[in-house]
């Protein structure tokens, strides 16, 4: 017996507003917990140790669940593929960026995400498609992008820019890999959020064999919690919470919660690490949220 994910979509409801917020939340406090890790551990050897941490309890979530693996052959590609795009390289690329990039930028540049959301499913499917309102939104959502990177770009290709481009393509990965996610047929979400770490610790394995990476016995109790953290919250329970909005609701609704993240993150940035709010971040901010109300405002007045 199988246990299809592809299903009709509802319509949110009030609960799914809250899951959204939780998962934008989540989302928004990844960069302090990476900060706070990633120049002990590099970005490889912290992505190993988060999708590890992931795993565990996903698996011991899914066996309690009952889920059941996959059935079909073309469903076990698919979740290849994904983890691939949803957990090794963009967890790598945002690893990397934020040895160059503040907290509260790469969180900001996150927040675009839900620009290319549309686009994605405007060519994937039949009921959400292009409007004056998204594509104006998304203009001005990519003006926000372009405060925080122009004047980096006119003065060549820094270090701090490479980063605003590690982030970019995170966020092209993140928006690909969730579009298959109502294709897989005969697992549910607890299974397919496993897989996805189980894959991605096995391929991740043999670089952190063999690039040099720090002893593990070196790490602090910080770098640690900030790996719990990571592992079993942001990626273990935010990627539950994120496919469950995929299946339920749609992914263009859960892109959403990139609009809470920048937020968070540049909130938590500025408490916690001291990151400076100028006024770069803040017109930023603001051209990112703007850029999503203009497109959710013309979704509405469609539904």
């Amino acid at each position: 017996m199988t246990t299809s994910t592809a299903g009709k979509l509802r319509q949110p409801r009030a609960a799914d507003v809250a899951v959204l917020i939780l998962l934008g939340t989540l989302w928004g406090s990844t960069f302090l917990a990476i900060k706070l890790a990633v120049f002990d551990t590099g970005p490889v050897l912290l992505v190993f140790l988060r999708v590890v941490a992931a795993f565990i309890a996903l698996a011991a979530y899914m066996m309690v669940k009952g889920a059941t693996l996959p059935t079909e052959r073309r469903d076990w590609y698919i979740l290849f593929l994904m983890s691939i795009l949803n957990s090794v390289v963009p967890l790598v690329l945002i690893n990397w960026a934020n040895l160059h990039i503040t907290s509260g930028v790469a969180a900001l540049i996150m927040g675009i995400g839900p620009l290319f959301t549309l686009f994605v499913t405007h060519i994937t499917t039949s009921d959400d498609r292009f409007s004056m309102n998204k594509l104006a939104g998304m203009v001005i959502g990519l003006g926000g992008l372009a405060v925080i990177v122009g004047s980096e770009a006119m003065a060549g290709f820094t270090a701090s820019l490479l980063g605003d481009a590690a982030m970019f393509g995170a966020i092209s990965c993140y928006v690909i890999a969730t579009s298959f996610v109502r294709k897989i047929r005969t697992t549910r979400k607890e299974g397919i959020a496993t897989i996805n770490m189980a894959m991605a610790a096995v391929m991740l394995l043999p670089v952190v064999l063999i690039i040099d990476t720090p002893p593990l016995a070196s790490l602090s109790l910080t770098v640690w919690l900030s790996i719990l953290y990571l592992g079993v919250i942001v990626t273990g329970a935010g990627y539950l919470l994120r496919y469950h909005l995929v299946l339920s609701v749609g992914q263009n609704y859960m892109a959403m919660a990139s609009y809470v993240m920048p937020v968070v993150g540049v909130l938590l940035g500025a408490l916690f690490l001291g990151e400076p709010l100028s006024p770069k971040i803040i017109i930023a901010l603001v051209l990112v949220l703007a850029g999503f109300a203009v497109a959710r405002s013309g979704s509405r007045s469609s539904e």
